[in-house]
């Protein structure tokens, strides 16, 4: 049986769900207490679940494209990726984009006052876009990025959004770019040893003060580190040891704190959830319950980092683990 700490039987939360709940989205406090699925599925991996500001509503990618053996998955690709809603206590869930054959629709983030959800978007035989999707009217609009660039993954503090960009010119190598709101203003952040394929930047975010973004950064093939870029001095500073892979990191709302995946590719049963402070320092792991590898955390909007503050993210069950 799987127990969470608080005494909750998730994995029999789950099955109610679902009837073979593959794939997970949950809940739980920073101490990985009082963990709750929202929502499960059989087939298809959800993941990117990001709280609303008022932290009524939820929003989470779901993926559609099903390889030959095997469910759909964020591995087969971003093809058929669908924009999804739904409320805090995974009722009324509902398709914001739907998933299209030759396009996908992934990724997305709350805009600040939580009007819009911003997301990434790629029609059939075309570049990447960076996308706007309206609550209220249900309008879809671009967001301007640099002319002849491959945008993906926005982030937006205040007035200002940050997200890679692919050069169709140099190998679509990923940087870090930061722009206003409108698309006024546009400026390369990070640039990696251009001249080498390694390494790559992906999934930049502002901490919310605006003055440092965290980054995913690809340093070898199977080799990923934290690293927070100073926005003022360009000073960067890698959180990750030599051999580790750190994915996806996310800060808290008070600043003091990234959350992140990691993975132990010796010993998978090490990998798992962690907290750590911008400077490196107080790297700890999340003691959520075993029998799911977890991914792609976030903190709720304005909880700070301290035990109680509640995070959402997602799993895949593994009874090996």
């Amino acid at each position: 049986m799987l127990i969470s700490s608080a005494g909750v039987d998730i994995r029999a939360q789950a099955k109610k769900n679902n009837n073979d709940a593959q794939f997970s989205v949950f809940i739980s406090t920073l101490d990985g207490k009082n963990v709750q699925p929202l929502i499960s599925d059989p087939m298809r991996e959800m993941n990117h679940a990001r709280v609303s500001p008022d932290k009524q509503w939820v929003t989470f990618t779901r993926y559609n494209k099903k390889g030959l053996f095997t469910p759909a998955l964020e591995t087969n690709g971003y093809d058929e990726t669908e924009i999804m809603l739904m409320k805090i206590d995974g009722t009324g869930v509902r398709t914001l984009v739907p998933p299209k054959k030759n396009t996908f629709a992934a990724n997305g983030y709350w805009t600040p006052n939580g009007d819009a959800i911003l997301f990434i978007s790629k029609p059939p035989g075309g570049a990447t876009e960076l996308k706007r999707y309206d609550l209220a009217s249900g309008r879809i609009t671009a967001v301007p990025a640099p002319e002849g660039m491959w945008p993906s993954d926005p982030h937006q503090v205040g007035e200002k959004i940050v997200f890679p960009v692919q050069d169709p010119k140099r190998k679509k190598k990923n940087t870090i770019w930061m722009m206003d709101h409108d698309g006024k203003n546009a400026r390369q952040i990070t640039n990696p040893d251009p001249d080498k394929s390694f390494p790559v930047d992906y999934d930049p975010k502002l901490s919310p003060d605006g003055s440092r973004v965290a980054v995913m950064r690809q340093v070898a093939k199977d080799n990923w580190h934290i690293v927070v870029v100073d926005l003022r001095s360009r000073k960067e500073h890698d959180l990750s040891a030599a051999e580790t892979v750190d994915g996806v990191p996310e800060w808290s709302s008070d600043g003091r704190a990234l959350i992140f995946w990691h993975v132990n590719t010796n010993d998978l049963k090490n990998s798992g959830l962690y907290t750590i402070s911008p400077d490196g320092t107080q790297r700890n792991r999340i003691p959520l319950p075993r029998g799911y590898f977890y991914t792609m955390p976030a903190f709720f909007p304005g909880e700070g980092s301290g035990d109680n503050a509640r995070i959402i993210f997602s799993g895949r069950k593994n009874p090996a683990l």
